[in-house]
């Protein structure tokens, strides 16, 4: 998700600006108060969990192929996306599986997610973004990288022995590094939070850039720093993570029916006919449409992996992270893609 977002939420998102900004913290003290509950026991982690998977992360994940058309017109690019991906992510898995077991898996999984949740953090922000030539502009953008990368190599220097319930590896990272990537942090966080301050009175059109900028700051510093427990910091993220992209591909979809394809022609945002492309501009139905085909998936994926544990190894996980590494996949190229006759965004 880069600046693709931006030009398209140019026109919609500035017609509610209160709302949008609200929707930030909305999301940021549901993300908390799942967290919150989750520590209180392990059959409350356990619901917690259920709930995030079935009511945020499969209707996510569903989400994203709403938007499969606009990657390209080519019939071409569009086979290759669908059929031959999964099956290459399937053959690189089974090999990490079959050299690393579960651990090189979610090892795999872990550092995937964290570049995942800040690339799509990324170009939200951008999407939020209405500064002119504000000084020190590119500091925001810094700072979501950053915290992410500290939360990390945290986590690493760490060496966490399990996640998930499945035994994890993370590359051994000495504590000083850590703690030298987090005062770069914590020092550039507090001159942007100082200069936020100076300019309340003068900047206040970007008032949503900058709350959410700050809240994947606090999610991202909650999450990998101040919680030691890595599947406890991973919830927080993911139901952050969750929640913010179907809020934002439900908001695109619903602001922009149509748009430009390659090929210069109108064609629809989704990949549905008309008819069913205005029902799912209702909110209710777009989250009940995505909730049910992520629970088609996710039932899928279970008994597939589940048939195949003869064969040794954690196939079960393997089918649910080709799941979620293709959604990854499909997401670079929906957000990411090169315009005839333009620069690649």
């Amino acid at each position: 998700m880069t600046t693709q977002a931006q030009p398209v939420f140019g026109n919609t998102g500035i017609a509610m600006p209160r709302l949008e900004h609200w929707l930030v913290y909305i999301n940021m003290f549901t993300a908390l108060s799942a967290g919150v509950l989750a520590s209180l026991s392990a059959p409350m982690m356990l619901a917690v969990l259920y709930i995030d998977i079935w009511l945020f992360a499969n209707p996510h994940l569903i989400a994203t192929y709403t938007r499969i058309r606009q990657i390209s017109s080519s019939i071409k690019t569009h086979w290759v996306l669908i059929f031959a991906a999964p099956l290459l992510i399937a053959a690189g898995l089974t090999i990490i599986a079959l050299a690393y077991e579960a651990a090189g898996l979610l090892a795999l999984y872990f550092v995937l997610q964290a570049f995942h949740v800040t690339r799509q953090s990324y170009g939200i922000a951008r999407r939020h973004d209405r500064r002119l030539q504000a000084p020190n502009q590119r500091l925001p953008y810094f700072l979501i990288y950053i915290f992410p990368l500290w939360g990390y190599l945290h986590r690493s220097a760490q060496a966490p022995e399990s996640f998930l319930g499945y035994p994890i590896w993370l590359p051994p990272v000495p504590q000083e590094l850590a703690f030298a990537i987090g005062g770069v942090a914590v020092t550039s966080a507090l001159f942007w939070l100082a200069r936020l301050w100076r300019y309340k009175n003068t900047d206040q059109k970007n008032n949503t850039f900058n709350s959410f900028v700050f809240s994947h700051l606090l999610i991202s510093l909650v999450s990998y720093i101040l919680i030691n427990d890595i599947t406890l910091g991973w919830l927080i993220v993911n139901v952050w993570h969750n929640i913010q992209y179907l809020i934002f591909v439900y908001r695109q979809q619903r602001g922009n029916t149509n748009t430009i394809d390659n090929g210069g022609e109108l064609e629809s945002a989704l990949a549905f006919p008309r008819p069913l492309t205005e029902t799912l501009k209702r909110p209710a139905a777009f989250f009940l449409g995505c909730l049910a085909l992520g629970a088609i998936f996710y039932v899928i994926a279970d008994r597939i992996g589940e048939s195949l544990l003869w064969l040794g190894f954690p196939t079960v996980l393997i089918a649910h992270l080709i799941l979620n590494f293709h959604h990854y996949l499909a997401d670079g190229f929906i957000w990411k893609r090169r315009r005839m006759g333009g620069p690649k965004n």
